[in-house]
């Protein structure tokens, strides 16, 4: 194998106090955008938000053109009745960095890329990302491992979802290999389905106890495993 690409969240990096839905955090996370734009806080704000963000919860609603955060944000604050040139980058920080504030690398992420890159394997991201986050965001959850990422893709910059196989094609593409060069690695049913779409050799990583069967050519528990792959 030449390359290898990964997903991110639960992947590479994790926080077990986040669901995969955030829908059951909306309240919090939207009470803390409106306090960061020094507006009121009420129960229709509260419930007009988490409405608009049900509707682009991808857990509730599966979609797989991507819909950038501009869109989400903007049209909440239109909901809200307030201005959108001067809030809209409050509100997403604010929202966002609820959400991230807890994000943890998995102890063998950096070792296991180190000795990726040191063997002269290129290293890939394709992550979806929730609510249309920026990429920028997305950097700041890798920045201590990222001199070992040659390309980090997104959902938003791609322009649809996995298990499109738009966004595989493009990491492919971008690393420079073909696909059936290059490994994918990810824990949930459309990282596979995508990767085998494409003849890409896919890596369920599940650190679990549990069997997870979704048509994965492997299974790992831990990243390292990857070193013994040929």
């Amino acid at each position: 194998m030449k390359a290898i690409g990964f997903d991110l969240g639960r992947t590479l990096v994790g926080d077990e106090n986040i669901p995969l839905s955030w829908k059951s955090l909306y309240k919090e996370a939207l009470i803390d955008a409106l306090h960061r734009c020094n507006s009121n806080v009420d129960d229709n704000k509260i419930a007009i938000g988490e409405e608009i963000l049900l509707k682009y919860n991808t857990r509730t609603n599966y979609r797989e053109i991507e819909i950038s955060s501009n869109v989400i944000f903007s049209e909440i604050l239109g909901k809200w009745e307030m201005n959108t040139e001067a809030n809209l980058a409050i509100v997403k920080e604010a929202f966002f960095s609820y959400f991230q504030r807890n994000v943890k690398l998995y102890e063998d992420t950096t070792s296991t890329l180190k000795t990726l890159k040191e063997k002269g394997i290129k290293v890939g991201i394709l992550t979806d990302v929730p609510y249309g986050m920026e990429k920028k965001l997305v950097l700041a959850d890798i920045e201590k491992f990222k001199e070992y990422v040659d390309i980090v893709l997104t959902s938003v910059e791609v322009g649809y979802r996995k298990p499109n196989k738009r966004g595989f094609i493009q990491l492919s593409k971008e690393l420079g290999v073909d696909s059936n060069e290059m490994i994918y690695v990810g824990d949930e049913e459309k990282d596979i389905i995508g990767a085998n779409n494409l003849g890409i050799y896919s890596i369920l990583i599940n650190r679990t106890d549990n069997y997870i069967e979704y048509g994965q050519k492997k299974t790992i528990k831990k990243l390292n495993e990857l070193l013994d792959i040929p």
